[in-house]
């Protein structure tokens, strides 16, 4: 029995010194899945060009998207080198259920705010299971995993 999931990563997390603006234009989103069995560690990846694929027993059925941020108000010209503290984890208050986990990150490693100031770039990322077959998911389920977004400039 193949069970739905949404599964939706969101960057909510990170420290600025200075006065600059970080907007999240677009969540990065795994879209809907489905698991057929839990008995291995199973992925999905979205990458940051927009490109998806699933590995073991999870089948894409609507594919995610790549997450859009925008940052605003820097120096002209500030380069920026962005990292994210992975691994992390959904902490979902469903009883007894397995949990995903955000493994790996697909971000541009620095960019460029230009003669604005500003700069949007994009970050994919691959969602895996806990291969745990004493804990499933749960079908229907929305799962919401923070993860540290790092900009250093």
């Amino acid at each position: 029995m193949l069970n739905k999931l949404l599964i939706t990563a969101l960057l909510l997390s990170l420290s600025l010194p200075i006065a600059a603006d970080f907007s999240i234009d677009a969540p990065l989103n795994f879209g809907e899945i489905a698991i057929r069995s839990n008995n291995s560690v199973s992925t999905v990846t979205v990458r940051r060009d927009g490109s998806y694929y699933s590995t073991n027993h999870i089948f894409i059925i609507t594919p995610g998207s790549p997450g859009v941020f925008t940052l605003s108000g820097m120096t002209p010209y500030t380069n920026v080198n962005l990292s994210a503290d992975v691994p992390a984890s959904s902490a979902m208050a469903y009883p007894n259920t397995a949990q995903f986990s955000l493994t790996a990150i697909d971000l541009p490693s620095s960019i460029n705010t230009g003669a604005a100031g500003n700069v949007q770039f994009k970050m994919g990322g691959t969602l895996s299971t806990s291969g745990n077959p004493a804990n499933n998911y749960y079908s229907g389920a929305n799962y919401l995993i923070y993860v540290n977004l790092n900009l250093d400039y």
